[in-house]
């Protein structure tokens, strides 16, 4: 079961968006996909084909005296993917999860291992940007951490940040969690070829070999609540993008089907 958060240090660098397309790139290489959104925003769903507007439930009522288990609180995507709605219960539903978050240390962990997932099953938690309890459980439950940023100075220089973030929380066997940075919406300018290469020159391998263009097709695709490997399959953004599903899967250790 391995677990890939996707996170990042600021808002607005498209880590929802990334995390919906990863999500089905493994599942056309032939892994079930359980996506949970830990993210209050609630919108790894518009992703998937949105869900019908009474359905409240969703991860942050597993937490209740009378919780649910993961499974019943889960929804298929027409593309074959799992997926766990943070929920919209309400503000003080999200007060009572984030205490439960912050007095529970693995909970989300504990959660994983006791959902009896399919074999081979690859878990991907959306989470808030910034440093918060949904960030801490992530950390803790990950296998790798996969860090969004844009090609951009407000991004680079997070860096600090996050890297602070993963040194204070090290994963259940107190080892440091394997990560590295995806650098998001690059475009042609100077600018932005600059900043790309400053993070190469700091992270080293730990930047992703491939770069995630900026690319209309991404955002017409989350207008139709789709992913843009399934709405333009030939884009160079969703080229790019299975390629970083392949090369994650290398990082895993993983073979596709």
């Amino acid at each position: 079961m391995p677990v890939i958060a996707v996170v990042s240090a600021k808002g607005g660098v498209g880590k929802t968006t990334v995390t919906a397309n990863l999500s089905l790139g493994f599942v056309l290489r032939g892994f079930p996909v359980l996506v949970l959104d830990l993210d209050p925003q609630n919108a790894i769903q518009w992703h998937m084909g949105g869900l019908p507007p009474e359905v409240a439930g969703g991860l942050s009522v597993i937490a209740g005296d009378r919780a649910p288990k993961l499974w019943e609180v889960a929804f298929s995507s027409a593309s074959g993917i799992d997926f766990v709605p943070y929920g919209s219960a309400g503000e003080q539903q999200r007060i009572d999860f984030e205490q439960v978050l912050e007095q529970q240390e693995g909970w989300l962990l504990k959660l994983l291992k006791r959902a009896k997932l399919p074999k081979n099953t690859i878990v991907l938690l959306d989470t808030p940007p910034g440093p918060s309890a949904y960030l801490t459980q992530a950390i803790h439950a990950a296998d790798f951490l996969l860090t969004v940023v844009l090609a951009d100075a407000a991004s680079y220089a997070t860096i600090p940040e996050m890297e602070s973030l993963i040194a204070a929380h090290p994963n259940e066997a107190g080892s440091l969690v394997d990560s590295a940075y995806l650098v998001n919406q690059v475009s042609s300018s100077q600018l932005s070829q600059d900043v790309v290469s400053l993070y190469r020159e700091q992270l080293g391998a730990r930047v992703v070999p491939i770069l995630i263009p900026e690319s209309a097709q991404i955002e017409e695709a989350l207008a139709y609540e789709r992913s843009v490997l399934d709405y333009e399959p030939e884009s160079l953004a969703a080229t790019a993008l299975q390629e970083v599903v392949d090369w994650l899967l290398l990082q895993l250790q993983l073979q596709a089907k």
